[in-house]
């Protein structure tokens, strides 16, 4: 089920995977050659808008799994393909012709192969059945800039589509898709059988969306998207899934991670929390980038996005917007600012209300700024381009003449990280502790440095709260570290 999380921007793939999927046939009526090539577009534009999680051994453990469920297919008329997606939430997605997705943060939150395995057949049976989302609901605002003028729409929203993969438009959407009743309750028979076919407990995926449901009540219920709201597990769905499981033959077979130390050494230092440091983070309005060196501090009160190709702020009226983004190290400054200012002039007849060079601190830069007054509004147009010893950006800001201050400070205060600022940043990540004889989860969260609380850690490991530890037991656990050292 696709459920994208309060960071994914820029979702704009939902709307043209079901205007080729559904219409009047659905997908039943589509070709799988259709289907195959409608995954590749929108798995293309997931994998830029919310980012492939950095992990190859946790990676290929996930893809494993998923190959041996396939192999246990009937017939296999798609290519399938199995990734992790870099986000917080607890959460799992098929897209047409065989994509199937689970993010970091559902991983952390499993506790066994068949638990996986239950959450990746589930999706396969979706592909399988060639279900589609009968429902769309947005969330946010419809349409981000409403800034009307020839030269915001002829070039200035093409450039910055250009730069954040998706349509001006869209930029700071969200779509979250559901399946009807029938459609999850047919993939959770045909899941649950799949898995067993494949040797895991059929079982194991009312398990996981047991203790999913338990840390979202944890958490105060803030994952407005994720795995177990589009699987919600009420009383008699999870009666379904465990009588179901008692119907199933089954014989287990031998798992990749052999036991519960192989399985947990997979998980070991998974990013936990919202933001993955290695792809930057926000403190407050503040965005720091370790291994980039560089800094940028946005306009307060404004939404906020980080995603994998940029990272900028959406003015919440609609009328103002910066996002910076990579270009290319070899290129030249004032070279690319004159091939701008011709673009202009040639296709909107607009010349720069200002172009020269500037320097930020150390660093190059060259600014051209742009007035477009062909719409109700008068909107100033920025454009920045510098360069740093280890990265070359491209800024792009534009808004009505009330924010030019905004986007003005925001525009120039991009600089060069400071080492204490590098140090600021820190990083939580799952952690492995052996338990002492006769241990408590408090002793060992208090011994180990562990971030969570008592039930949390209980939920995360599926133990109860006062169980008593043997020597040796293995516990995930959340720790606190310094991102660069």
């Amino acid at each position: 089920v696709i459920n994208k999380n309060k960071f994914l921007t820029s979702f704009w793939l939902c709307l043209s995977v079901l205007s080729q999927l559904t219409g009047s046939g659905g997908v039943a009526g589509a070709a799988v050659s259709d289907e195959e090539q409608t995954g590749i577009e929108a798995s293309r534009e997931v994998e830029e808008q919310i980012g492939i999680y950095k992990g190859e051994f946790l990676a290929n453990y996930v893809d494993a799994v998923g190959r041996r469920l396939v192999a246990s297919l009937d017939n296999r008329p798609y290519r399938f393909r199995f990734k992790i997606v870099d986000q917080a939430e607890s959460n799992a997605f098929a897209l047409p012709g065989g994509h199937i997705y689970v993010s970091r943060g559902i991983l952390a939150q499993i506790n066994s192969e068949d638990e996986l395995a239950g959450i990746l057949a589930h999706e396969i049976s979706h592909v399988m059945l060639r279900h589609h989302a009968q429902r769309i609901s947005q969330v946010g605002t419809p349409g981000l800039l409403a800034l009307p003028g020839q030269v915001v729409a002829k070039i200035v929203g093409d450039d910055i589509s250009n730069m954040i993969n998706a349509p001006i438009q869209s930029a700071g959407q969200v779509y979250l898709f559901s399946y009807s009743r029938s459609q999850e309750s047919a993939a959770d028979r045909a899941g649950m059988q799949l898995a067993a076919k494949a040797g895991y407990d059929p079982a194991a995926l009312g398990n996981a969306l047991d203790a999913l449901g338990k840390t979202l009540l944890l958490a105060g219920g803030q994952q407005t998207s994720s795995f177990y709201n589009s699987h919600p597990t009420t009383s008699s769905r999870s009666a379904d899934f465990y009588a179901l499981a008692t119907q199933i033959e089954w014989r287990a077979t031998r798992p990749f991670a052999a036991d519960r130390a192989r399985f947990l050494d997979r998980l070991n230092g998974l990013w936990w929390g919202p933001q993955n440091p290695s792809n930057g983070v926000f403190q407050e309005r503040k965005f720091v980038q370790a291994d980039m060196r560089f800094t940028m501090t946005f306009p307060d009160g404004w939404r906020l996005v980080n995603a994998p190709g940029y990272v900028g702020a959406f003015e919440p009226n609609q009328k103002a917007l910066i996002v910076l983004g990579g270009a290319a190290r070899s290129m030249d400054l004032s070279a690319s600012a004159q091939a701008l200012v011709a673009k202009f002039k040639d296709e909107a007849a607009v010349s720069p209300a200002e172009s020269r060079a500037i320097d930020f601190g150390s660093w190059p830069g060259y600014l051209v700024r742009f007035e477009d007054r062909s719409g109700v509004e008068p909107v100033n147009l920025y454009y920045m381009w510098v360069k740093s010893p280890r990265a070359a950006f491209m800024v792009i800001g534009l808004g009505t003449d009330e924010y030019c201050d905004q986007l003005e400070n925001a525009a120039f205060s991009l600089r060069e990280l400071s080492l204490g600022e590098r140090g600021s940043i820190y990083s939580d990540r799952i952690r492995i502790a052996a338990a002492q004889e006769n241990e408590s989860l408090t002793e060992l969260s208090s011994r180990s440095g562990n971030l969570w609380g008592n039930e949390m850690t209980a939920v995360m490991n599926g133990l109860s709260t006062d169980v008593v530890l043997e020597q040796g037991a293995l516990i995930k656990v959340l720790r606190r570290g310094l991102y660069w050292r």
